[in-house]
């Protein structure tokens, strides 16, 4: 099966290297499992042995022929990902995994997030800058974003395996990270939804200061009293924003 570049379509072509990746999902014979894009399947065949509960989702017509002629039935829900409501197919916690297409990974990330009531583990992989960003520290400036912030309040990030180019077919112009996600429980000081609206806004204008880029969110002349508010965002770790919006969210109205 060719390629299809508007996909993001870079298959693994070591089987060892694949059998590690789904060991890191765990345990899975009585868990419900999800694999994002299977493409050719040599994720898949690993999966179909230990998980008695195991789908996938594939966009690609001709990925989907390839997988009902070369494996044992097993259902497969031809969509978009990031289309789908997963509540529709699952009713239990899932295990999610795949080698996710790079031009779409950040927003697999965000989706992960919005079903964290579903996901309670992933493996991902990713273009490398891409991943590392998922656990990147403030002094890590070049790759502390959005994400992040974001992923921590949900997931322990931790890293498998760093993979080259040669490593797929077609090889991708980039390096590859495998990434393992475990569901953590966070009391929320402040509301999520308001976390991720100031994280975003402060990200978006990262060069200036917090009193600044949050401007549209709190008054200057507000902000300005908290102990942050001379800071840029790539300053402030994941507890110290969410500190940052107790205080916003006492002061205004959202």
């Amino acid at each position: 099966m060719k390629a299809k570049k508007h996909l993001g379509q870079h298959f693994l072509t070591s089987q060892d290297t694949a059998e590690m990746i789904v060991n890191s999902l765990g345990e899975i014979l009585e868990e419900d499992v999800l694999e994002i894009g299977p493409g050719m399947g040599i994720l898949t065949q690993f999966l179909l042995q230990r998980s008695k509960n195991f789908c996938a989702v594939e966009i690609d017509p001709d990925a989907i022929h390839y997988l009902k002629n070369h494996f044992i039935p097993f259902q497969i829900i031809q969509a978009d990902f990031l289309k789908i409501n997963l509540n529709d197919y699952f009713q239990k916690p899932i295990r999610l995994i795949g080698n996710f297409p790079y031009n779409i990974s950040s927003q697999i990330v965000f989706k992960i997030i919005e079903n964290r009531d579903l996901i309670k583990k992933w493996v991902g992989m990713f273009q490398l800058e891409m991943g590392i960003r998922l656990f990147a520290k403030p002094e890590d400036k070049k790759n502390y974003g959005i994400l992040s912030v974001l992923v921590p309040f949900y997931y322990d990030v931790e890293e498998v395996m760093q993979l080259p180019p040669n490593a797929f077919n077609p090889p991708p112009k980039v390096n590859s990270i495998v990434l393992t996600a475990t569901l953590k429980n966070h009391e929320f000081k402040a509301n999520p939804q308001f976390i991720k609206r100031v994280v975003k806004t402060a990200f978006g204008q990262r060069r200036k200061t917090l009193s600044n880029s949050l401007a549209s969110i709190i008054p200057k002349e507000l902000l300005i009293r908290h102990q942050f508010a001379t800071l840029r965002p790539e300053n402030l770790t994941y507890l110290q924003f969410e500190e940052l919006c107790v205080f916003i969210e006492s002061h205004v109205s959202h």
